[in-house]
């Protein structure tokens, strides 16, 4: 097998036939035993590296004390009540009671109604926008379709006819002018404007405010120490190829194919959602799970794994989705969720919060990228392209979403969530030093520098069963690399 490692970050078979992958997946690998690695002295056991759970985690929901009778309105002012004060305090610095826009002075406006003729002024507000594909509740509940799949591709309209608006608890208004064409918007997100009414019910934008600086917990000294990052493996019986490139993803990690390489320095795998292939019909679920398990059991007797709920995977449709329940999973796992072997093998909420020796990692399953990027990207029926949606752009729209300071802006308005009353998990009280994002097109990464010079390296994991990558990041540098296995 050494034969089908090409290098430490590119393992590549070709199989041709799909049949021979069936052979080769049903006469070669599923009769390689771990005894059979265990005397060949292949498989590998490495230090692990713990991750602290004295955090609280903020996304847990309790069981007993669920409520899905409440309305959204509670966690919608909730959020404007926490960054209204952030961004008050950017405004203040720099909209000061000196500044002037065609020699007058530019004065507060509490509330959004205030806002007067020919009166420059600065105004805090939450953003909501009227989009000609967004998703309607209420005309979803009369047409007898809510809760249907989202097919939707885009909310917005090429055309332009999508209207932005600044929200408070006095009403709306209608933002207009060149910043905001050039801006990206979002529902949810907080936001200070400065400019003035143009006509009725429409104000023209000159300049826009975010939340102040948050702080960001020091930086560890984490030497020669490697996590590996997988998304979407999408684990299914039906496809020859995929097992394969499973089961070599197996061989890898644990250090089959190349025990010296540097994935030897890997000390936990993180899983960050869409384990199991989503599939036609539950009847699909108990395979894909078998397919699932001994990966997972095998890998975890060299290495700790980390596992995040995905869209796929049978937990929560709404944010924040919880842990995966233990009963999903058969026999062979058992072991690993004993209280002794919780740093192990960790089931977790998305998003998670992890605290591995100081250095904070925020990482989710993706869900929120994807639904922003509909608000941004349009789609064209003609081509059928969401033209635009590179890496790039939704690097982009990760970096907003710190800078928004709330990972999650477009919940409850298009994005299910739990209804919150009296908190709002999405919102950042402090910047995380990496921000991993699962389950997106392509791999890339970004070291961003936000106010106060603080950074955050943002990571995007690609899909594992469509690209055949996955990643290691190096723990001292923040730096990603990219893996890939080819079928």
């Amino acid at each position: 097998m050494d034969s089908l490692l090409k290098s430490f970050s590119y393992v590549e078979i070709s199989i041709e036939n799909p049949s021979l992958a069936s052979f080769y997946h049903t006469n070669h690998i599923s009769h390689f035993t771990s005894q059979q690695r265990n005397e060949e002295g292949a498989q590998t056991v490495r230090s692990s590296l713990r991750v602290n759970h004295d955090r609280p985690n903020e996304y847990a929901l309790d069981m007993k004390n669920r409520n899905y009778d409440m309305q959204f309105f509670k966690m919608y002012q909730y959020r404007l009540n926490v960054l209204r004060k952030r961004v008050q305090s950017c405004c203040e610095a720099k909209w000061d009671h000196d500044f002037k826009i065609q020699g007058k002075n530019v004065v507060k406006k509490s509330k959004v109604l205030d806002i007067r003729a020919g009166e420059p002024c600065w105004c805090i507000g939450t953003v909501y926008c009227e989009m000609k594909y967004k998703p309607n509740i209420l005309q979803e509940v009369v047409e007898d379709t809510y809760g249907a799949p989202d097919l939707t591709k885009s909310y917005t309209d090429p055309n332009g006819t999508d209207e932005i608006m600044l929200d408070d608890e006095s009403g709306r208004v209608i933002l207009v002018g060149d910043l905001v064409k050039n801006t990206p918007f979002v529902s949810g997100t907080v936001i200070g404007i400065l400019g003035m009414e143009a006509d009725a019910g429409t104000f023209q934008v000159l300049d826009i405010c975010y939340p102040k600086a948050l702080p960001q917990k020091s930086l560890p000294s984490l030497k020669n120490t490697k996590v590996a990052l997988i998304s979407g493996i999408n684990a299914t019986p039906n496809s020859p190829v995929g097992s394969l490139r499973l089961q070599l993803l197996q061989d890898t990690l644990t250090g089959e194919l190349d025990s010296n390489s540097d994935l030897a320095q890997c000390a936990r795998c993180m899983i960050v959602g869409n384990s199991l292939s989503p599939g036609e019909n539950r009847n699909d679920l108990p395979g894909s799970l078998k397919e699932l398990t001994p990966f997972l059991s095998n890998i975890l007797k060299s290495i700790p794994v980390d596992i995040l709920p995905g869209e796929n995977d049978p937990s929560d449709k709404s944010l924040p989705q919880q842990p995966l329940h233990k009963a999903l999973f058969d026999d062979a796992l058992n072991p690993f969720f004993e209280k002794e072997n919780s740093d192990i093998f960790n089931t977790v909420t998305n998003p998670y919060w992890f605290d591995i020796a100081g250095l904070q990692l925020l990482a989710t399953s993706g869900q929120q990228i994807d639904d922003i990027v509909k608000y941004i990207i349009p789609y064209y029926e003609e081509t059928r392209t969401l033209k635009g949606d590179t890496i790039e752009h939704r690097l982009d729209l990760a970096e907003a979403t710190l800078k928004w300071q709330n990972i999650a802006p477009t919940a409850p308005d298009t994005l299910w969530c739990y209804p919150y009353s009296e908190s709002d998990p999405f919102i950042l009280n402090e910047w995380p030093h990496v921000y991993i994002i699962g389950n997106q097109p392509q791999f890339g990464y970004r070291r961003v520098e936000l106010e106060g010079g603080i950074e955050v390296m943002i990571i995007s994991i690609p899909e594992f069963s469509s690209t055949g990558q996955f990643l290691t990041l190096d723990l001292e540098t923040l730096t990603p690399q990219v893996h890939s296995i080819v079928v």
